[in-house]
C-alpha cells in the first residue's frame, strides 16, 4: 500500500506569513526566505522567542485544496495519508512537538502526524511510489532519489502544486 506524505510548514500552515508579520517584513523578504530555505539567524532568534509560534500558524491558501485531494488518494485508492513534518533543526523550539499535534488537531484532526524528525529525515520515510508535497527543494530532492514522487510548494506559485497532486490522482484513478 502507498502513503501519500504531507508537509506542514509551507504547505498547509503558513510558517512565512506568520513570520512575516511578528518579523513586520515585507512579501521579498519571505521571498528572499524562500530562496534560502530558511530565514537568517537574526530574525530566527526573533521567531524562536515567539510564544507558542507554531501552534497559531495561518492555513495557507492551499491547505484544504491539497488535503482534500490527499484525501481522494486515501479514501479512492487506499493509500495512508499523513502529515510529515519536521522540528526545528536546533531543536530549539520545544513547544514545536505539541504545538504542530494541537494545530493538526484543530484543523486536520483525522491525520496522523509523523516527524522526520529533521528536515533532512524525511526521505528515511519514502518508499518507491510514495508521494511526498512538501514546499523544500531538498526534501524533494532527496525524496525523489529514494524512488518516490514529489510535488514541491514553491510559494510564489502555489498553485501548481494543486494542479500537479491533481493530475497526479488522475493518472492513479485511471490506472495509467
Amino acid at each position: 500500500m502507498n502513503n501519500i506524505y504531507i508537509d506542514m510548514d509551507g504547505v498547509v500552515a503558513d510558517f512565512n506569513e506568520a513570520a512575516r508579520q511578528h518579523l513586520n517584513k515585507t512579501r521579498q523578504d519571505v521571498e528572499q526566505a524562500e530562496i534560502n530555505g530558511r530565514w537568517i539567524e537574526s530574525e530566527w532568534s526573533r521567531i524562536r522567542e515567539i510564544p507558542h509560534f507554531y501552534r497559531h500558524l495561518p492555513k495557507t491558501v492551499i491547505a484544504d485544496d491539497i488535503m482534500a485531494l490527499a484525501r481522494q488518494f486515501r479514501d479512492q485508492l487506499g493509500w495512508n495519508l499523513y502529515m510529515l513534518t519536521a522540528i526545528p533543526r536546533k531543536n530549539d523550539m520545544p513547544d514545536c512537538f505539541h504545538d504542530k499535534i494541537l494545530w493538526m488537531r484543530d484543523y486536520y484532526p483525522e491525520i496522523e502526524v509523523r516527524f522526520g524528525p529533521y528536515s533532512h529525515d524525511k526521505c528515511n520515510h519514502c518508499r518507491p511510489g510514495d508521494i511526498l508535497v512538501d514546499d523544500r527543494t531538498s526534501n524533494c530532492f532527496e525524496w525523489r532519489e529514494q524512488g518516490g514522487v514529489a510535488v514541491q510548494v514553491l510559494g510564489s506559485r502555489p498553485h501548481e502544486a494543486v494542479l500537479e497532486l491533481q493530475a497526479l490522482l488522475d493518472q492513479h484513478i485511471s490506472g495509467s
